[in-house]
């Protein structure tokens, strides 16, 4: 029989996060891929056709070197300017990036409080293991939690959206495992945000547009300016606003109230950001930069119909009611350093960031709550999370002439980093009893306040035997509070065979601690006719299911690949890779019966009202798996002129990704005995099939006169999830889909550009679930997992003004 499936509570995050109306309408990003070059004070000026990543762009990610470009690179490193970044169309880095870079996925809905940070995936891998750093810097992670079975399942990562897109100058994508250089969660690799310095640029923009299905109205603005302080010092102040309107995709709800779970929820955000850097003396320099952001969102949940509950009910909802969780969230990080010049340079820095979310459930009612006292609320503070990092280095490099075909840089520093993370209880008569519809509030016993502290240390040497070898190697030791220690290193090679055509590779280890909100978050989920609990590791609940303490995800990583110019204005680099991963953080199974009951009560948590037992489950975070990711990364570019018509330039991109589970642990003895397992098909799928295994683009950009066109088709294979609670699962197929977008654009002045587009120019979607499915699995039309959105088409307008 049939059983109930993942709990498909309405898309807060998604649309908490971003305006989502297109899909790039910008180059797809592809390096240059010429031989190395001696390094050069600055970064060569783009063609008007350079409208994707850049190999001539100096990059700070992957190297201790200074002046080192993209193409020099010994391991794959994506350049992603701020004008590729604004012209796809998106008001949000993930939608963005996802748009120009083939190694970078994003499922197109998250669900339920643990998906209000937008979720990414590098290399197919869990958003968990990328390490996302701002001006070199390591961010903060998000207070919140992906706490359901999807891909992402006990990701907690850093919420790229609060990031303001006005203040980013470029993002730095390093394709290769990098924990020995930058620590814990680099085991996919990192993306660094650089954001806007300089003194003498500036823009405003504003964009609007909708769905063709005509929802989803979203309007963004943007300004930045950069000017120079007599101090001598340079500041760059940047700004932005969004609004983003509900859009609905859900299929029929068989019943008086509509189904509007399925889609991106209301949200604004307001966010502003700063860079500033002063001269000290003629060998230093004080430098400190910054981002805020606040959003507030309102989401649709599960309809509840009439007659499901009590008579009461029926007086105050006669035609039933839907349910709506609202955010209301604080995000800011503020980083001070200084830096010095000359043969010793030091960055001694400091950076504090912490993120505060605050939750509703509105339009609701605790049946409970009703029944025994009359009272008849139906707004509801629910509680909400907190959390904090505070991080210090010290870094540390020289340049030495050991009598090398070049010199050899040797850097050495360490870190300090202070976390914090708190679960908030929300106020009595939100977890009263089952408490209110769709999402009773955090009780005491799941308020958390805890915290730890790590330390690092690490040392890097780069090489040149020869004039046409690079070689390089790391070493970094980290130790957290109650997680334990870790040494992780790396080599990576790069050989010149000739001017053309260059070999690279790298073998590493690496490693993801697991988050204080991975070892403590606790929250009780209701869907219609189910609910799960999830409990946290070290509660009586976990404790009697036999659920251990979380272990460090470890990893061995390796690449080869080439960088290659085979003709003139024609750059191509191809690299392949395998990635295996020990003890990764997976959500359990979920678990029925007695023992899981058991546990429930344990933990004081009460069944809501109108749910048997046999609907409700237990889940609790694990290290479930060991995986193997292997694949293949291609990009290329071609730049050519076309007589008296301009300059073409055409991208390509191919990302070629397989998951393979290695080995399954063994549950827990007391779950073992009751003849319950860890993993089940969902468990499966999500690591294995949810994400697409190709993704290809090309893309072409036009540049003549004023006017500017681009236009990409992208490809992305079939995705497919195992849904349910049980056996039979629901098997859902996204189906494979080339997805269309064009902008155009035409400069009336060198300071006006207006613009036009179309992403998703012919209103493609997903394959259709049948209906009988869809309505078992809470109303959805399309597959949650799908990479490019279940929306459909959009289009939209934008006005830019340089100053």
């Amino acid at each position: 029989m049939a059983v109930s499936v993942v709990s498909s509570r309405a898309p807060l995050r998604l649309a908490l996060v971003s305006l989502g109306l297109s899909v790039s309408a910008s180059a797809l990003a592809a390096p240059q891929a010429q031989a190395p070059q001696a390094p050069v004070p600055q970064a060569e000026a783009p063609t008007a056709a350079d409208s994707g990543t850049s190999g001539d762009a100096i990059i700070v990610t992957g190297t201790r070197e200074s002046g080192r470009l993209a193409r020099q690179s010994a391991t794959p490193i994506d350049v992603v300017k701020a004008d590729t970044l604004t012209a796809t169309g998106q008001s949000n880095l993930v939608d963005s990036l996802r748009s120009v870079l083939p190694s970078f996925n994003a499922p197109a809905v998250g669900y339920d409080v643990g998906a209000l940070a937008r979720t990414f995936a590098l290399r197919g891998l869990s958003p968990s293991q990328t390490l996302i750093l701002v001006n070199g810097k390591r961010r903060h992670l998000s207070s919140s939690i992906y706490a359901d079975s999807d891909p992402s399942q006990g990701s907690n990562v850093v919420d790229l959206d609060m990031i303001p897109q006005a203040a980013v100058g470029r993002v730095e994508v390093l394709r290769d495992g990098a924990a020995a250089q930058y620590g814990s969660d680099a085991i996919a690799g990192v993306i660094n945000v650089i954001l806007k310095d300089d003194a003498n640029s500036g823009s405003v923009s504003v964009q609007g547009g909708k769905y063709y299905a005509g929802d989803g109205a979203a309007i963004q603005a943007n300004a930045d300016k950069g000017v120079s302080l007599k101090d001598g010092g340079v500041l760059h102040l940047s700004a932005g606003y969004r609004y983003q309107d509900f859009t609905n995709r859900s299929g029929d709800s068989g019943g008086v109230q509509p189904a509007k779970v399925q889609g991106m929820p209301r949200s604004v955000v307001l966010s502003g950001g700063y860079d500033y850097t002063r001269p000290l003396g003629e060998v230093a320099d004080f430098y400190s930069f910054g981002t805020y952001a606040w959003r507030k969102a309102r989401a649709n949940e599960n309809p509840r119909q009439p007659g499901w509950f009590s008579d009461a009910v029926d007086a105050i909802y006669p035609n039933g009611f839907t349910p709506q969780e609202t955010l209301n969230e604080h995000d800011f990080s503020v980083t001070g350093g200084i830096r010095t010049h000359g043969e010793w340079a030091v960055d001694l820095s400091s950076t504090y960031g912490r993120d505060v979310v605050k939750l509703r459930n509105i339009t609701t009612i605790n049946p409970d709550l009703l029944a025994d006292t009359g009272n008849a609320q139906t707004d509801f503070n629910v509680g909400g999370f907190a959390a904090s990092e505070w991080t210090s280095n010290i870094d540390v490099k020289r340049q030495f002439d050991v009598g090398l075909a070049g010199p050899a840089t040797f850097a050495f520093g360490a870190e300090n980093r202070y976390e914090t993370y708190e679960i908030r209880a929300g106020e009595p008569t939100s977890y009263y009893s089952g408490g209110p519809q769709a999402f009773p509030g955090f009780r005491p016993s799941d308020a958390a306040d805890v915290h730890r502290n790590s330390v690092a240390g690490y040392a890097d040497l780069t090489l040149r035997p020869v004039k046409a070898w690079e070689l390089s190697g790391a070493l970094r030791w980290e130790h957290y509070n109650g997680v334990g220690s870790r040494l992780n290193g790396k080599l990576a090679s790069r050989y010149d065979v000739t001017d053309r055509f260059a070999l690279r590779g790298s073998v590493s280890t690496g490693f993801h601690a697991p988050t204080l909100a991975q070892q403590n978050y606790s929250a009780t989920t209701v869907t219609t006719g189910y609910a799960s609990i999830q409990l946290p590791l070290g509660s009586p609940g976990a404790n009697l299911l036999g659920a251990p303490s979380l272990k460090p995800e470890t990893s061995t990583s390796a690449s080869l690949g080439f960088v290659a110019e085979p003709l003139r204005g024609l750059s191509i680099t191809v690299d392949a890779y395998r990635i295996d991963v020990k003890n990764r953080i997976i959500e359990s199974a979920y678990l029925y019966g007695d023992l899981a009951q058991a546990a429930i009560a344990a933990n004081g948590t009460t069944i809501p009202a109108g749910l048997s037992a046999d609907n409700v489950s237990a889940v609790f975070f694990t290290n479930g798996v060991d995986t193997r990711t292997q694949g293949v990364d291609v990009t290329a570019s071609w730049t050519t002129p076309v007589a008296l018509l301009g300059a073409l330039r055409w991208d390509a991109g191919l990302a070629y990704v397989d998951t393979t589970i290695r080995r399954v642990h063994a549950a827990p003895a007391v779950l073992a005995d009751a003849g319950l397992t860890l993993v089940d098909a969902v468990q499966r799928t999500n690591l294995t099939t949810a994400t697409p295994s190709w993704k290809a683009s090309l893309a072409t950009a036009w540049n003549h006169g004023g006017w500017d066109v681009t236009l990409r088709n992208t490809f992305y294979s079939n995705a497919r999830q195992a849904q349910g609670y049980a056996e039979p699962y629901y098997i859902i197929d996204t189906g494979s889909r080339v997805i269309t977008d064009l902008d155009v654009g035409y400069r009336i002045n060198p300071q006006v550009r207006v613009g036009v587009g179309a992403t998703n120019l012919f209103d493609v979607h997903p394959r259709a679930i049948p209906t009988e499915i869809g309505q078992a699995l809470n109303y959805d039309r399309y597959s949650h997992v799908a990479p490019y959105g279940i929306n459909g088409g959009a289009y939209y307008a934008r006005l830019t003004v340089s100053l």
